[in-house]
């Protein structure tokens, strides 16, 4: 990172921009461009979990190279007099796979419905669990970055 003074890598910082972060912006590899989709997600441990159909582009592209990058962002101002942005940001690396394990699924689809307060059963019915795919991200890098005006913590 160029600018080492926005650089932040505590992991209490990273809980705090996932938890707030309402997306998450993820890069996958389709031939000659990048694929990248806002999606809503879910973190458990040094795991992230979407959620999608059962077949599809995005799953094509996992398939077909599973390594990608995320971004998430939080707590953004523009402050337009002095042409610039406040913000928490992480940028990370990660291997997607294709869950398959049921009990694995309904863990994510809990995790994710509890995150957005969804009202939907819980635990997640069989049936849903069997007609939703579930994708893990397992993260191998992450750096955090952020931009605060002078004199906030």
């Amino acid at each position: 990172m160029r600018k080492k003074n926005r650089e932040c890598n505590d992991p209490a910082f990273f809980d705090e921009v996932f938890a707030a972060a309402d997306e998450l912006f993820l890069a996958m590899h389709d031939g000659d461009y990048p694929y990248v989709l806002p999606l809503n997600f879910a973190r458990l441990n040094q795991a992230i979990y979407i959620h999608c159909a059962l077949e599809g582009h995005k799953l094509d592209c996992i398939r077909q190279n599973p390594r990608v990058a995320f971004t998430i962002i939080a707590d953004v101002t523009i402050h337009r007099e002095k042409s610039t942005t406040y913000f928490k940001s992480l940028c990370g690396k990660g291997l997607a796979c294709i869950v398959e394990d049921e009990a694995e699924k309904g863990r994510a689809l809990d995790a994710i419905a509890v995150r957005y307060a969804a009202l939907c059963p819980q635990p997640t019915p069989p049936a849903s669990i069997r007609r939703t795919g579930i994708v893990r991200i397992d993260i191998e890098e992450l750096v955090g970055k952020r931009r605060q005006p002078s004199g906030a913590a």
